[in-house]
Formats: C-alpha cells, sequence, structure tokens
C-alpha cells in the first residue's frame, strides 16, 4: 500500500469534466454531427417505439407466435426505413431458426479499411412471454405486454440505429443492431446468433446488451459485465459526464441474460439494466408505466459509448478471463476498509489542548509509546518538532511524521518537561489514506482506507473512490500515480470517480506546510 495527502472536494461542471477526457470523445463532442445524432435520441420516439412493441395487439411477442412475427416485421420495418443494410441470413434482416423463431439485424459498414472489419454489437431481446406461460409470474391467461421486458431495451437499439445515420463518414469499426427472438424460452436467439453468426465471428470486437431500461428510478442504473473486459468502467464513467447517472457495477457474470453466451466465447460485454420490479413477468409491465426521459439519459449513455467503441481505435476493452470466477462475495471482500495501523498506541482526552498540549488517558499494551515510557496523564506538548495546540495538529504530527521522533511531555510530579524517543510504527501517512489497484480497470486507484481527522477524511473522501487522474494526467499504472502524487506541486487537482459520476477534487496544503518537512 501506499499513501496521499488531502483532498478538498470541489464542485466542478461536468461538461469541463468530460473535456478534460483526451480522446476521440473530445473531438466527437465539437463534431455537429455528433450532437445532432446524440439529440436525436428524445424520450417521445424511444416511448413510441415502446407502445407499439407493448402494444395488445403484439400479444405479448411470445417467441414464434403471431405477435412476435409481427414485432419482428415492426423492427424490420424501422430498419428499412432508416436505409441500413441487413445483416441476417443471406444479407436479409432476419435469421429464421427452431419453429418459427427469427432475430432481425442490421448494421452499419465502418468506414476505416482495416477497423471496418471489427464489429461492435448492440443488442436486446424482442420477445416477451405472451399470455403467460413457465416464465410468467402470473396471472397467466391475459396479455404480458412486457414494456420494459423488453420493449425498452428494442427501442434504444432502434433509436442507437437511426442516431448512427446522422454521420457522412460512419465511425471506423461496423456496428450491428441485433434483437434476438426466444431470450425468454432461454436465450435461443442470442445462442443461435453466436453458434451460427452471420458476419465472421471472430470479427466481433465487444458486445453492449439492452435488458429492462425503461424503469430508472433514483437515476441509478446497473451495469452488468464490466469485468469481462479491463477498462469497461473507466470507459463508461468519463462519458457519463453530460448524461448523470448513478452507475453501479456488480460482479459476477451469470448465464441468465444475452451477453452471456458472447461472454462464454471469450468476448468482452456489458449489460444496461435498470432494475427489477413488481411488474416483471406480470400483465401490468404497461408502456404507461415507462420513464421514458430516463430511457433517453440510458440511451444517449449508449450512444456515447458505442461511438467511442466504433471510433476509437484503442477503446475496446481487452478480455478479462478471470471474470468467469469473481462473484459478489469477491466484490464484498475487496471493498472491505483497510484498517490504518495505529502508529503510537496512546488514547488521549480530545478537546483538551487549547490549554497547550493533549493528556494522555491511555497507553497501550507493548505499543511504540509504551516501549519509549509514556504514561497515563502525561501532556504531550511537542511531536517531532511541532507545537501541539490542537488535536488536528496532533493527528497531523502523528500520521506523517517520520520515525523516530522526539516527544516532549509534562508529566505531573515532574520538575522540567521530558524528551522521549518514540519509534512509531508503519509509515508516515502523509496523505491520509492507502489505496489498492484492480486487475480489471488499469489506469486508476480504489482508495482503501481512510485516515480519521486526516485531511482526506475531512475532504469526505471514502473507501470505494477511484483516482482516475492527477494533475490533468492519466497514469499507466500504480507506481505512474505514485510518481505523479509525489513530484507534482499542491494545489493539485484529482478526477475521483464515486458510482460513476466523476467530480474534481483538489489537495491542497495550506494548513499543513510545517507537514512537507516530514514527508
Amino acid at each position: 500500500m501506499r499513501y496521499f495527502e488531502r483532498f478538498v472536494a470541489a464542485t466542478a461542471a461536468l461538461a469541463i469534466i468530460c473535456l478534460a477526457y483526451a480522446g476521440p470523445a473530445r473531438a466527437a463532442e465539437r463534431s455537429s454531427a455528433y450532437q445532432a445524432a446524440l439529440e436525436s435520441i428524445n424520450k417521445a420516439d424511444l416511448q413510441r417505439h415502446v407502445d407499439r412493441l407493448a402494444d395488445d395487439d403484439m400479444e405479448g411477442r411470445e417467441a414464434g407466435t403471431k405477435g412476435g412475427r409481427a414485432a419482428a416485421e415492426y423492427i424490420v420495418r424501422e430498419y428499412r426505413r432508416l436505409g441500413l443494410r441487413g445483416a441476417g441470413l443471406d444479407g436479409g434482416y432476419v435469421q429464421p431458426f427452431r419453429s418459427g423463431f427469427q432475430n432481425v439485424l442490421a448494421v452499419v459498414e465502418g468506414s476505416d479499411p482495416k477497423l471496418g472489419n471489427q464489429t461492435i454489437v448492440v443488442c436486446a431481446h424482442y420477445d416477451h412471454v405472451g399470455y403467460g406461460y413457465f416464465a410468467s409470474l402470473g396471472p397467466t391467461g391475459h396479455v404480458h405486454p412486457g414494456a420494459d421486458d423488453n420493449a425498452s431495451g428494442t427501442a434504444a437499439v432502434l433509436e442507437l440505429a437511426e442516431a448512427m445515420t446522422y454521420f457522412a463518414d460512419p465511425p471506423k469499426r461496423s456496428i450491428v443492431f441485433a434483437n434476438w427472438d426466444g431470450e425468454e424460452k432461454g436465450l435461443f436467439g442470442s445462442k443461435h446468433w453466436a453458434a451460427n453468426p452471420t458476419i465472421p465471428f471472430d470479427r466481433v470486437a465487444a458486445v453492449i446488451n439492452l435488458d429492462m431500461i425503461g424503469r430508472l428510478r433514483g437515476e441509478r442504473m446497473m451495469v452488468y459485465g464490466s469485468r469481462s473486459g479491463r477498462g469497461w468502467r473507466r470507459l463508461l464513467c468519463l462519458l457519463n459526464g453530460d448524461v448523470g447517472l448513478k452507475l453501479a457495477f456488480p460482479w459476477g457474470i451469470k448465464a441468465n441474460a444475452d451477453h452471456y453466451p458472447f461472454f462464454d466465447r471469450g468476448l468482452p460485454v456489458v449489460m444496461f439494466h435498470t432494475g427489477l420490479h413488481e411488474d416483471y413477468h406480470r400483465p401490468y409491465d404497461v408502456a404507461g408505466k415507462i420513464n421514458s426521459k430516463g430511457m433517453a439519459r440510458v440511451t444517449r449513455l449508449l450512444f456515447a459509448a458505442v461511438h467511442e467503441l466504433a471510433d476509437n481505435a484503442a477503446a475496446v476493452p481487452e478480455f478479462r478471463p478471470a471474470a468467469h470466477h469473481e462473484t459478489a462475495y469477491h466484490q464484498r471482500v475487496a471493498a472491505q476498509e483497510v484498517e490504518l495501523p495505529d502508529r503510537l498506541g496512546v488514547g488521549w482526552i480530545e478537546g483538551a489542548a487549547s490549554a497547550g498540549g493533549v493528556r494522555v488517558s491511555s497507553v497501550a499494551a507493548n505499543s511504540p509509546a509504551r516501549k519509549a515510557g509514556l504514561r497515563a496523564g502525561d501532556l504531550i506538548v511537542r511531536f517531532a518538532g511541532r507545537t501541539i495546540s490542537s488535536d488536528d495538529d496532533f493527528y497531523d504530527a502523528v500520521r506523517t511524521a517520520a520515525s523516530p521522533v522526539a516527544v516532549v511531555v509534562q508529566r505531573p510530579g515532574a520538575e522540567k518537561p521530558l524528551e522521549l524517543t518514540v519509534r512509531l510504527s508503519g509509515r508516515p501517512l502523509r496523505w491520509g489514506i492507502t489505496w489498492r489497484i484492480d486487475d480489471a480497470e488499469p489506469g486508476m486507484v480504489v482508495i482503501a482506507g481512510v485516515a480519521a481527522n486526516s485531511p482526506a477524511w475531512r475532504a469526505g473522501l471514502v473507501v470505494g473512490d477511484r483516482v482516475y487522474r492527477v494533475g490533468g494526467k492519466d497514469f499507466a499504472d500504480e507506481d505512474a500515480f505514485v510518481g505523479l502524487i509525489g513530484t507534482l506541486d499542491a494545489p493539485l487537482e484529482l478526477l475521483v470517480e464515486r458510482e460513476g459520476r466523476l467530480r474534481i477534487v483538489t489537495l491542497r496544503l495550506d494548513k499543513l506546510e510545517p507537514l512537507k518537512r516530514a514527508a
């Protein structure tokens, strides 16, 4: 572990944070075509798609039924209207399989001669449970409209496809828009395409799946599968600035959604999901309950991510096999706070320092203080050459001092102050935190511990915060991070992420000038 100093939270416009991200996304933000494409994604069009797909005449869109075929025909008409080329069987829009099931696919060809052979797949299943069968939570015999599950995801794919038509020169990589059938019966559509792809499977670079994104609540969206590729979280959070969603990144990938067949074959995948609800797989999942404004926010983040993946040669995350073995348990273990060492081993009467010094109330057995001869009742007036005039002075002095230190105490009954030499435990905690690295997220560190009453603690930083940039600079690994925080002068701006949202935190040493000599 290593340690770093004071964070002071400072609010900053999220747009400025986005512009701080160097890369194609920055240039894209200045592109009128990019802005027009982004703004074309709106709640009215998304709601229109959901209304149609969740209409009673679709009869719940069960795979292989009249309603399922009607839904497929609607999707095909939309792709034709947009002028997109089919990516199904023999260059058409559909890929038939089983008995009456059909995937619906379209493509935007990449503009780069080399990268155009690589493909980003954006997908959602369009089928639902019809009038109710084994997957229904009842009552059966009634149309299950499936507005959220998954007319919402299908609508997002259609809106994304339309947005991509705004570019005269498409992104460098190709984009396949895939609408799976038979998901509710066992991921049949995505499994069939993965086993019988209509484009060479080795051309697929990454997959984003949309499933139930129509009930955004508390601005919170789950991103499943992010640990399947190195850098997924960083990529999505850096693009989330304008959207401002709260993003959760659960560990573990289950075989219960359409991204899994691709993950199982070694591809980096993620799934956007706004959460289950009481209408799930029931007749009450109707279009009128859709949060279309929230769905537009999710789809705009989707657009930014897909454009970045398709247009940035270096953006596609590297597949990470370790994700096969990671679970929610491993996530809980990794999130545990690292206890910082008690460097001195004394208790004292807080708030009594105004009289000058701190009064020791207890001394721990076998502690550095006990070994040096400190006793309960001693008044510590100087520590490592520093006059102690407040509790904060004492906290800072103990945390940051290099060992050994000289400690001056006034002992009851003694005529003169005593000077003791104390060999402190652990390293100086100049910055007040410890951190860990995350194999799934290169180029960032995770705060693992915060010292009580430290500058970081006073600034409000918490365990789990992630540092992405230091002084406006990216860093490749922990050594580079340590180099930056150890050499750049304060005030120092850090780009910090919490729950998918970015903020700029400024490190200031104004009140800690004496500590520079102890670094």
